[in-house]
């Protein structure tokens, strides 16, 4: 008959003397009994680890001395042997097909605009090759609107800021207005650059369901666009390589876990945000499977979703610490979100909480740099996956060229991406 009141040191020697003894009632009794839930927790990972290696001795020793010659639970030595085998599992990453904004290499056409009727049409042209950056000095007059998604937001600022770099160094005028990350200023300041005729457009335009509405104005007005990160119809798609970014982020976080031995006590949480369109949201989707082709195949059960939807750290940590309240049993959480502000906003909750894992955040701005400079012991944030934000408007305004210039671009442009953690983040963004 079990004791239900067993101490610290009686559970640890019932697991090594039978790794099946202990229910999940008793070990939880035992961790709200102790002010340092942390360090149970641990130890009861530990346990279990050194539980399954007697059983998996045990076991060899039943194969190979054979049946009867030593004691032992053969369905115990099943049952891990079970467990490794799904632990064990391969999973093959796989992106989705024919998703606008994350179209795969082979899916992807060239266009030209036509001026006429104010259209993207298809072109000849290899549209899966990398696309290559050309700046050049623009026409005298030129204009160029800059519809800015958020200017508060530190991602936003490294496009802002190298654009006006490239306005001084090749010649033309910035249009310029802020859709602060809402639908109807976005609608609103699509109107005003559109008075003021720009020759082409940079719409950073973050509400999927404000992308028509956008677009009508433009596309009334006879404008060529090009978009950062969200699909909008009749305009050219610049942005990060959504699934391959999420899936660098989730193998970052699962080596991670791997080192410390906890990829069987993973749970993964992302933080998602239907709004920013299905493309964004396959950086969520490459990051659960990246996860799991490091730590294998996970239960439905260890994977969960909570809307972060404000753009902002301080609701992601809100969040984050009421998930992490509500899931005392979560283990190791591996986390991120659609950015850095908000990922940062889940490392917050977890060191706060005095829980174990980390968030990896998405993007590398100004956000994600200073949190990667601090160790991840102290913050829970490992590292962030570079996106590279002040490199869009070289990629954007050498596509702007071509448009104008009447030559054929690919309907999607991607960016490269890798991760930084703290060893590597000094070389790509080196400390002022």
């Amino acid at each position: 008959m079990q004791n239900n009141n067993l101490n610290q040191n009686d559970s640890f020697r019932e697991w090594g003397k039978n790794p099946s003894s202990v229910s999940d009632e008793q070990w939880q009794s035992l961790i709200r009994s102790n002010p340092d839930k942390k360090k149970i927790m641990q130890t009861k990972h530990q346990i279990r680890s050194w539980a399954v290696m007697a059983m998996l001795i045990l076991g060899e020793a039943i194969v190979v001395g054979g049946c009867g010659q030593r004691g032992g639970n053969r369905d115990d030595v099943r049952a891990v042997n079970d467990t490794l085998a799904r632990d064990s599992s391969t999973f093959e990453p796989k992106p989705k097909s024919g998703i606008d904004g994350a179209l795969l290499a082979n899916e992807r056409s060239m266009w030209k605009y036509d001026k006429t009727k104010s259209v993207f049409v298809k072109a000849s042209g290899d549209a899966s090759a990398p696309y290559q950056v050309n700046l050049r000095a623009m026409p005298k007059g030129t204009k160029i609107g800059f519809a800015e998604g958020m200017a508060t937001l530190a991602f936003s600022y490294s496009i802002n800021k190298r654009l006006y770099e490239l306005a001084d160094e090749l010649g033309f005028e910035v249009v310029y207005c802020d859709n602060n990350n809402r639908s109807d200023q976005a609608i609103a300041c699509a109107e005003l650059i559109a008075q003021q005729k720009p020759d082409f457009v940079l719409e950073s335009n973050w509400q999927s369901g404000a992308a028509a509405a956008v677009m009508k104005v433009f596309d009334d007005a006879g404008i060529p666009v090009v978009t950062i990160d969200v699909v909008h119809p009749n305009a050219v798609f610049l942005g990060a390589d959504n699934y391959v970014s999420g899936l660098i982020a989730g193998q970052a976080a699962a080596e991670h876990a791997k080192s410390k031995g906890r990829c069987d006590d993973v749970s993964i949480l992302v933080g998602i945000n239907p709004s920013e369109g299905e493309a964004a949201n396959e950086r969520l989707t490459g990051f659960i499977d990246g996860v799991q082709t490091v730590c294998g195949v996970l239960s439905a059960d260890r994977i969960y979703e909570e809307l972060i939807n404000a753009g902002t750290t301080d609701q992601a940590l809100t969040v984050a610490t009421d998930w992490l309240t509500a899931h005392p049993d979560a283990g190791f959480v591996l986390a991120t979100t659609i950015d850095d502000a908000r990922s940062v906003g889940i490392s917050q909750a977890l060191t706060q909480s005095d829980r174990e894992g980390v968030a990896v955040g998405i993007g590398c701005d100004e956000i994600g740099i200073a949190a990667t400079r601090v160790s991840v012991e102290k913050n829970n944030f490992l590292g962030s996956v570079a996106y590279y934000p002040e490199k869009y408007p070289d990629y954007a305004i050498s596509l702007a060229a071509d448009i104008l210039e009447g030559k054929a671009i690919p309907q999607e442009v991607h960016l490269s991406h890798k991760f930084l953690g703290i060893n590597q983040i000094n070389y790509d963004y080196p400390a002022k």
